[in-house]
């Protein structure tokens, strides 16, 4: 028996008032959920009933005027389900007798000594729990009911392999004439029995002590004939016996549908490998006839001159319309639909104000926009000739034509992108070729003869032409690196930061300055452009710092370094690269990776440019930010870093 969470109120009883109001007192002593009230006549006690709410009552027998069982009788009437323990002093087995006839909850013995009011306590509470329990279970199984009677499906319930519901539409797909026609026939009679011979409307599948399950059966109508079904059966009470709820679904057009379903799903694949907005519009209009059931339709896609232009059309749509027409933009449903995007059934096309042709033959016609695209339009001869289960199937169909198209239009703009790409790759390596044979030789000849000229004199402008051809030199370099830096990166390794810094600072000339690595942060990275990207970075630290340093002082250093810092850390999802020398404006900062962009005055001015397109190519995202001293610092992030 559950546990009362709630209050129980309690009236007793008793001609005799200081015994009424003792019950009383004793019921609260042994149950702290318990609130009880004595009166001292039925009279007093139907006054109480009036003005309270009361859960049980308790009453003495041998009163007078109204003695229990006539108090029990009105009780009653005023509410049947009202627990009435008869506690009294009169204990013949004719007054018991007669007690439980009267249909008395129960009936007590009054004795000596206060262990009665526990005993009596106790069935208080278990009166007044079966009474809420059953309140709750009719409350629960009525609206069950409600809902049962408002589903589509057929549902019946039976106990003891008998049914004892149905519902409305159980009424109707048995061919019944009401529900008491099916009520009280064996389950046997309506559902095609298993194998073995049982009543179970499936074979059960049992697990965690819930049972379940689902299967196709024959059912058989009260007209005679036989429908393929799908049955799904679960255990439930009901009135308080075990019982089985089995929700029948009728099948006779489902495997129409589901063939319905597999063949549009097939159509879907051949529409997503389409390659021409035609291809696509024709396997739509085919679909839509064969699949779908819109014999007669039409697909137009927007041309260039911005037309709803027809490209594929059904012959049934040609046999009523005859030539299909264009639409304008304006005034014309079809151009109308297609504006706002939304299907649109039109019962009788010849009502519509926008109506292209009022002498049309069609009468009625489903639109379908395909986004941008275009429209399918589906015509009929027949006034409403299309229902819901047509737009539905149309708005599928329209939607996987529409992603089809799209997928047509990004198929062509990555066609056109590839040919742009490979036509800028062919003048890249054009470019690259002139650098490399047509510029490279001739500035090695001069740099030949420059050197056997300062053998032959000493002049100052020697000096300037040669720190031009170096700067040349430099620029050639550059321009051949920043041209094949922008490939894509296809073979990733694992790299120490660490060590890959290290060894870029043995090949730059750094002068005083000091290189710090603060990571062991590994990551995939292409070896080589990495390796790139981190001595343009040194490089730039080295002489950007050495410039400013110049500014400021007429020394010059031999090697340009005024002693930077430069730091390797790791960041959240990469690394960073910093200096504490002069930084960089905020003005210039969004300028710096541009190429030809340059602070010193023998820069090539491509060097973070170099950066910028190999972290590019790695799919890492460069900022620049301000260092902890108000030097340069770039953040690398999107790196993929390997895990300890």
């Amino acid at each position: 028996m559950g546990h009362v969470v709630s209050g129980v109120t309690v009236l007793c009883v008793d001609d005799e008032p200081s015994y009424a109001d003792l019950i009383a007192t004793h019921l609260e002593r042994n149950d702290e959920l318990i609130d009880a009230t004595g009166v001292t006549s039925a009279t007093d006690g139907l006054s109480y009933l009036d003005e309270h709410n009361v859960d049980c009552i308790i009453s003495d027998y041998d009163m007078p005027g109204t003695d229990g069982l006539e108090f029990l009788e009105t009780v009653r009437a005023r509410d049947p389900d009202m627990p009435f323990l008869l506690f009294t002093s009169q204990g013949s087995e004719a007054l018991a007798s007669e007690a439980v006839s009267a249909g008395v909850t129960d009936y007590i013995q009054k004795s000596h000594g206060t262990q009665q009011y526990a005993v009596l306590a106790k069935r208080v509470r278990n009166a007044v729990e079966r009474v809420r329990a059953k309140a709750t279970a009719d409350a629960t199984q009525a609206r069950t009911k409600r809902i049962l009677d408002a589903t589509s499906d057929a549902v019946l319930v039976s106990v003891a392999d008998t049914v004892v519901y149905a519902n409305p539409a159980a009424v109707d797909l048995f061919s019944a004439a009401d529900s008491d026609e099916l009520r009280d026939r064996p389950l046997t009679d309506l559902v095609e029995p298993t194998a073995d011979g049982g009543v179970e409307t499936v074979e059960r599948v049992v697990e965690d002590d819930q049972t379940a399950g689902q299967a196709r059966r024959m059912i058989r109508t009260l007209a005679g004939n036989s429908v393929q079904a799908s049955i799904t059966a679960c255990d439930v009470t009901w009135d308080g016996d075990d019982g089985t709820v089995s929700v029948i679904s009728d099948r006779s057009d489902t495997d129409e549908r589901e063939h319905r379903l597999e063949a549009l799903h097939e159509a879907t694949r051949h529409l997503m490998a389409a390659e021409v907005h035609n291809e696509v519009a024709g396997i739509g209009v085919n679909a839509a006839a064969e699949i779908i059931g819109l014999d007669a339709n039409a697909v137009h896609l927007i041309n260039d001159d911005g037309q709803l232009e027809p490209v594929a059309a059904t012959a049934s749509a040609r046999e009523l319309v005859g030539d299909i027409p264009t639409f304008e933009q304006g005034d014309s449903i079809a151009w109308r639909v297609y504006e706002r995007g939304e299907a649109t059934a039109v019962p009788d096309v010849r009502l519509e104000e926008d109506v292209q042709n009022p002498e049309t033959p069609i009468r009625s016609e489903l639109y379908l926009p395909l986004g941008e695209h275009g429209l399918l339009i589906a015509a009929s001869a027949a006034v409403d000739a299309f229902n819901e289960a047509d737009i539905v199937a149309g708005r599928v169909l329209a939607a996987n034509m529409e992603a089809a198209l799209a997928a047509v239009e990004r198929d062509k703009q990555l066609r056109d992108r590839e040919q742009e790409l490979s036509t800028q790759n062919d003048r890249l390596e054009q470019f690259a070729t002139v650098v490399s044979h047509d510029l490279r030789n001739p500035l090695n000849v001069a740099i030949g003869r420059l050197g056997a000229l300062k053998e032959e004199c000493d002049d100052d402008n020697i000096a300037a032409i040669e720190q031009a051809l170096d700067r040349m030199q430099a620029l050639i370099d550059d321009l051949l690196l920043l041209a094949r830096t922008g490939d894509s990166i296809t073979e990733m390794e694992t790299v120490a930061l660490g060590t890959a810094v290290e060894d870029c600072w043995e090949v730059v000339e750094t002068g005083d300055a000091a290189l710090v690595v603060d990571t062991d942060r590994k990551v995939q990275a292409d070896m080589t452009r990495l390796k790139q990207l981190l001595e343009n970075l040194l490089r730039n630290a080295i002489e950007h710092s050495a410039a400013d340093s110049r500014r400021q002082s007429s020394e010059t250093d031999k090697h340009g370094s005024p002693g930077v810092t430069v730091t390797i850390s790791e960041i959240p999802g990469g690394f960073a690269v910093s200096d504490d020398g002069p930084g960089i404006p905020d003005a210039d900062r969004e300028a710096v990776f541009e190429s030809g962009y340059s602070t010193t005055t023998d820069g090539t001015g491509f060097g973070l440019s170099i950066v910028s397109q190999i972290a590019t190519a790695h799919g890492w995202t460069v900022t620049l930010a301000e260092s902890a001293s108000g030097g340069t610092r770039f953040e690398f992030t999107g790196v993929d870093v390997v895990s300890e």
